[in-house]
């Protein structure tokens, strides 16, 4: 990705107004005031109960607010966006943490100069430090500011898309890359029965129990973090579900974390009388979501070891059958594509 610039200053910073443009995006918004705490500046909603603000809810506050500072929304189900948010000002370690979890047409730099990838939400928890090697969090719930806020080291902008990308944003890639095995979401300590806590101890067991020596490391483990949660489950269903994933982990069915692809034999005997176009959809089902939009480049010529016109080729003839263009090149970007039905194969678990 090429380094990014900074747009010009937002010409009206009123929050009624930007609240109608996110509102038309079907976005609900609460003011944001941003209070300076020795050297931190915290974040704050100007209103109580912001994560049950819907359109209509904001919509009313909008006049009464006009004039806050920031504007804001409920990272989730609400909004429907999840975002990558790259603590940090080094642009080429954003471009790598885009590399890893996908494009997104639509990028904003915060007041103090880091950045946001924005996505569509996919289940995504709140995520903080989730890997100790990365300045990131996956934003996933909560509160998240948003261009134009205005704050005294400068404003939020968009410096990649616009508000009209948000009905075009493709979802969150590898999430299990972005999540150390220990790492466990920041409500976990709140989590009860009905907030999804048996599946999040699943998906948690799934991803640690690459790296358990046998099944009492993993119920050890599995303890551990059952006694964290808010509402602990019962110690049978915890025995079940550890014995669950131990499992599938020494049957080689444990796919969390890891990428591959798969392949139905039938579709297997019609590839592979074309070597490249069978090794072009395999690469890009390891390295897809599902439900992802993504390049086929020609730079893969390189990764793939093929020629620009065998990869070519491989391009034509899979487009129509398992790829399915959105979009042709433009201004230097290379084309955007979508599994269709018969290329949903191989999905990682994260």
């Amino acid at each position: 990705m090429e380094a990014l610039t900074r747009a010009p200053a937002w010409g009206n910073n009123s929050f009624q107004y930007w609240q109608a443009d996110y509102a038309a995006h079907g976005i609900p918004t609460v003011p944001v005031e941003f209070i300076r705490d020795g050297s931190r500046i915290r974040k704050k909603p100007m209103v109580g109960n912001a994560g049950r603000f819907d359109l209509v809810g904001s919509s009313k506050i909008a006049a009464k607010f006009a004039a806050a500072p920031g504007i804001g929304f409920m990272c989730g189900k609400r909004s429907g966006i999840t975002v990558l948010d790259w603590d940090s000002t080094d642009e080429h370690g954003f471009a790598d943490a885009l590399n890893r979890h996908g494009a997104t047409p639509l990028i904003a730099r915060t007041a103090s100069g880091k950045l946001h990838g924005y996505y569509r939400h996919n289940g995504e928890r709140r995520w903080i430090r989730p890997r100790r090697d990365l300045p990131m969090d996956i934003l996933g719930a909560q509160l998240n500011v948003a261009p134009p806020s205005q704050i005294e080291t400068g404003c939020y902008q968009f410096v990649q898309g616009s508000l009209d990308d948000l009905d075009s944003l493709p979802v969150l890639l590898n999430l299990a890359q972005a999540l150390s095995a220990d790492a466990v979401p920041t409500d976990w300590g709140s989590m009860r029965e009905g907030d999804g806590r048996n599946d999040a101890l699943f998906r948690l067991l799934g991803r640690a129990a690459h790296s358990c020596d046998d099944y009492d490391q993993l119920l050890d483990y599995a303890t551990t973090k059952n006694k964290q949660l808010g509402e602990p489950m019962e110690d049978a269903r915890v025995v079940s579900t550890t014995k669950s994933v131990w499992k599938m982990t020494c049957e080689g069915r444990n796919r969390f974390g890891q990428h591959g692809a798969w392949f139905p034999i039938g579709e297997l005997d019609d590839l592979i009388t074309d070597r490249d176009a069978f090794a072009l959809l395999g690469f890009l089902r390891a390295h897809n979501h599902p439900d992802a939009t993504f390049w086929v480049a020609n730079g893969l010529t390189e990764r793939l070891k093929m020629s620009l016109p065998r990869l070519q080729k491989a391009r034509r003839k899979l487009t129509g059958t398992h790829l399915h263009l959105i979009c042709g090149a433009r201004d230097h970007e290379p084309a955007l594509y979508r599994f269709t039905g018969q290329g949903l194969r191989g999905e990682s678990v994260s």
